[in-house]
């Protein structure tokens, strides 16, 4: 199965994706992915200017944790044309991740339709708190 080699390249790869407007990537079961890798696909999405949409599946990721949904949070906080987000984060995130990821959506202005699934992680009230604020700023979300 696919790890963290994997997707750092793809994380590389995205950072050279300057134009790229819609992603979807189903990482679902992969227990090989760690932080190293998800870190890797935030930097690469920190350049990805043009997104529009992005669904990501990281169900039953056991292999990361917050500091890889930091990553992803710093990387979203550049994707001001994002109008379409999907997550599915059934992994290791807890209250630090979800508040890194709500600040990043802070910049998110255009969020129409947002889709966010934390089942069997360990998010509680602090988490879902700093990301309803990062969402407050999206004006137009549905």
């Amino acid at each position: 199965g696919v790890g963290d080699e994997g997707v750092k390249a793809l994380g590389q790869g995205l950072s050279n994706a300057h134009a790229l407007t819609s992603l979807e990537w189903n990482f679902g079961n992969c227990w090989r992915v760690g932080d190293a890798g998800v870190k890797a696909l935030g930097q690469g999405l920190s350049n990805a200017h043009a997104l529009t949409s992005l669904e990501w599946n990281f169900g039953n990721c056991k292999g990361f944790d917050d500091a890889g949904v930091k990553a992803l949070g710093q990387g979203l906080s550049n994707a001001h044309a994002l109008t379409s987000l999907s997550l599915n984060l059934r992994c290791g995130v807890g209250d630090e991740g979800v508040k890194a990821l709500g600040q990043g959506l802070s910049n998110a202005h255009a969020l129409t339709s947002v889709s966010l699934d934390f089942r069997s992680c360990g998010v509680g009230d602090e988490g879902v708190k700093a990301l309803g604020q990062g969402l407050s700023n999206a004006h137009a979300l549905t």
